[in-house]
């Protein structure tokens, strides 16, 4: 780890350790009667079968566009991608992350490859907006009170549309096209050249973009693929509130579920949006026991249910991931990508 990653991570440490002194939830987990273990199992199950999902959605995607490549092969590269992503939090690192090892492993070439990460992305941002939309109408029609500002409410869906919307243009080989004109030739060569081959000047990023157009129109003409990639990256979300909700009842707060669906949407954004924190360490913790202190619920016990929420959905999670990093190879990774920028 360089002295820029050192940095950063003990900013992290010292983030969290504040963070534990300021909302002791520890003083919640002496004073609860009885703690579900059971059901706290349950949630990390709930958890494991998104993830699941998500990753099967992307496979989806995989063989809509002819990719070969196995359900396993797909786990490993997914799981490889979140732990890069966990440990150099930049924006889009983990779809980076995921096109490089999948034309890599595959012999895919990188305009399908960014395809099938960048429409994920889109996908996923897309049920993001939609289900925190459907929830607001249902609390609405229902003459229920929305216990987050309408503002922010608001705001994430914009946030969904917005990125859904950056994603999918994106991968417009017009505005690809128009992007790459318009760069300085230093970007031309260090960034987008280097998605083929830095000795080809503008040839490498033109076959990419051809290979983006050919990619697009083969999903076009594979809708039932591509729709079953979107029911699944939307149950993969869904599963990830339901996850909360079930840790916060192990701890005996019934929540209830579209509460908790704009709580888990308030987690998700941060996670977004973080760029510097690795895993978010003390960001999203605060920011989740803050949602969960504003809508009635103690200090402290809101400080475990978030500490419990984030375990089953991250650091088991991250366990998992870091086995099968290793064995992909992440640091080689990392430095191959580290050298195609420099």
């Amino acid at each position: 780890m360089d002295k820029r990653g050192f940095t950063i991570t003990l900013l992290a440490i010292v983030l969290f350790v504040t963070y534990l002194w300021w909302s002791n939830p520890f003083q919640a987990f002496s004073e609860l009667e009885s703690f579900s273990l059971n059901l706290f199992v349950i949630a990390i199950i709930v958890d494991f079968i998104g993830l699941f999902f998500f990753v099967f959605s992307w496979h989806l995607l995989n063989k809509a566009l002819d990719i070969k490549i196995e359900l396993w092969e797909s786990i490993q590269i997914c799981f490889t991608s979140l732990f890069v992503g966990w440990i150099v939090p930049i924006p889009m690192n983990t779809e980076v992350v995921r096109a490089y090892l999948l034309t890599n492993k595959t012999g895919s070439n990188m305009g399908k490859s960014i395809s099938s990460v960048f429409v994920h992305r889109a996908f996923y941002n897309i049920s993001f907006g939609i289900i925190i939309t459907l929830t607001a109408f249902f609390v609405i029609l229902s003459g229920k009170q929305i216990p987050i500002k309408s503002e922010i409410v608001v705001f994430l869906v914009f946030f969904a549309i917005i990125s859904s919307i950056f994603f999918s243009l994106i991968l417009n080989p017009r505005i690809l096209e128009r992007l790459y004109s318009l760069s300085p030739n230093w970007i031309k060569h260090n960034i987008f050249d280097r998605l083929y081959n830095p000795d080809k000047s503008e040839a490498g990023f033109k076959r990419v973009i051809f290979e983006v157009e050919e990619a697009i129109i083969t999903l076009s003409k594979k809708m039932k693929l591509s729709l079953l990639s979107f029911i699944c990256v939307s149950i993969h979300w869904g599963l990830g509130a339901i996850t909360a909700w079930i840790v916060a009842y192990s701890m005996g707060v019934h929540l209830e579920i579209w509460v908790t669906v704009f709580i888990y949407a308030v987690i998700e954004f941060i996670q977004q949006i973080n760029w510097v924190i690795p895993s978010g360490l003390g960001i999203v913790d605060t920011g989740l026991t803050e949602a969960l202190v504003f809508i009635g619920i103690p200090l402290s016990l809101s400080a475990a249910i978030s500490l419990l929420i984030r375990f089953a959905t991250n650091w088991i999670e991250l366990i998992v991931y870091i086995p099968v990093a290793f064995h992909y190879g992440y640091k080689e990774i990392v430095e191959k990508l580290k050298s195609n920028v420099e």
